[in-house]
């Protein structure tokens, strides 16, 4: 199951969920206020460890426009 970020329109609090993928915004209540008005929003992820330079460190391949 993937984790969705929320956030919600009558107090603003921002909270993320495991979630099926079938689950929508009218499935989601916010855990602050109990609020159902809620809106899905883009989540930011973060690359990490020994793999995380791979796409930026080709010149030969990839889109450096130098290659």
């Amino acid at each position: 199951m993937p984790i969705y970020e929320y956030i919600c329109k009558s107090c603003g609090e921002r909270f993320s969920l495991l979630q099926k993928v079938s689950a929508t915004e009218k499935d989601t209540t916010c855990p602050k206020c109990a609020s159902g008005e809620v809106k899905k929003v883009m989540s930011s992820f973060c690359c990490s460890g020994s793999d995380a330079g791979l796409l930026s460190s080709s010149s030969s391949h990839g889109f450096s426009g130098s290659g």
